[in-house]
């Protein structure tokens, strides 16, 4: 993964994936609140490929890695809120292979 850019509310990356080296474009939004002791962080990883649909949960891989890798899946207050209408092939994704 690369970054791409960063500030304080938003960071935009680059992931090659590792079979057909194909390109995500990787953005997060960051809204501080509770008088700025939390964080919410909205994410979203989409293919440049526009046929990349059937691609094993490769964009849900990218963030779950992610989060998963830093110890945030174990943080008091994490939960992960999605559908399998926007992230396709969530249920089925084998993250271990990204």
């Amino acid at each position: 993964m690369k970054l791409q850019s960063a500030s304080v509310h938003f960071i935009a990356a680059k992931h090659i994936t590792p079979f057909k080296r194909s390109v995500d474009d990787i953005n997060f939004r960051l809204v501080p609140f509770h008088f700025f002791t939390c964080c919410h962080v909205s994410a979203m990883s989409v293919s440049e490929t526009w046929y990349a649909m059937k691609d094993h949960g490769t964009n849900y891989c990218n963030l779950y890695n992610l989060i998963e890798g830093s110890g945030l899946t174990e943080a008091r207050g994490y939960r992960e809120v999605t559908i399998e209408f926007l992230c396709t092939q969530r249920y089925s994704a084998n993250c271990t292979v990204y």
